[in-house]
C-alpha cells in the first residue's frame, strides 16, 4: 500500500480547488437533442450546472417514466448522480399535459421558454399559503385540485398563471 505525503495531498487538493473554481459560474446550456450526444462527465468537469432547453413532451414524459433506453433522459440522470444542479425548459404548450406526479419526483428546477419559474403543486387543495412568497410564473396542479379564492385571488395579483391539467 502507498502512503502520500503531505506535500501530495496538498497538491490534490489545490487541484481540485482550482478545477472547483474554473466551473464556478460556468452553465452549461445544451438542447434535448444536443444533451442525447453529450458526455456528462465532460460537462461536469467544466461546468457547474446544466439546463435543457427545446425539450417535446415525449422526451418530457420519458424523464418523468425515468426511461435510461432515451440517452439523452439517461444522461440528465448521470448529471444529476453527479450532483448537478439541472433545470429543463419545459414546453410552454403541453404543460397542461404533463404527467405531473412523476415528472415531480425529478429533482431538477422547471423554466418555460421565456425563463419563467413552473412549479408543480401535487396537493389537492391550492391555498393562499402555497401562492404566498411566489413572484410571476407558472403552477401547475391536478384537474382535481382546488383552489380557493385567496389563493387565486394572490397568484393573480403575483403574475402567477396557473394551469389545470386536462
Amino acid at each position: 500500500m502507498t502512503v502520500m505525503t503531505d506535500e501530495q495531498i496538498r497538491h490534490i487538493v489545490e487541484l481540485i480547488v482550482a478545477r472547483l473554481q474554473a466551473r464556478s459560474g460556468n452553465p452549461a446550456t445544451l438542447s434535448q437533442e444536443q444533451l442525447r450526444h453529450a458526455s456528462v462527465l465532460k460537462l461536469f468537469l467544466t461546468h457547474d450546472s446544466l439546463s435543457i432547453t427545446r425539450t417535446d413532451l415525449p422526451f418530457i414524459c420519458q424523464l418523468a417514466e425515468g426511461d435510461r433506453d432515451n440517452t439523452a433522459v439517461a444522461n440528465l440522470f448521470e448529471a444529476l448522480s453527479l450532483g448537478m444542479p439541472v433545470c429543463v425548459t419545459l414546453p410552454g404548450r403541453s404543460l397542461a399535459h404533463l404527467p405531473l406526479r412523476d415528472l415531480a419526483r425529478v429533482p431538477c428546477q422547471w423554466r418555460d421558454a421565456e425563463g419563467a419559474t413552473v412549479a408543480l403543486h401535487l396537493k389537492n387543495v391550492l391555498s393562499y399559503r402555497d401562492i404566498s412568497g411566489r413572484r410571476g410564473g407558472w403552477l401547475v396542479t391536478s384537474r382535481k385540485t382546488v383552489i380557493t379564492a385567496l389563493a387565486r385571488e394572490a397568484a393573480q395579483a403575483q403574475h402567477i398563471q396557473l394551469v389545470k391539467q386536462e
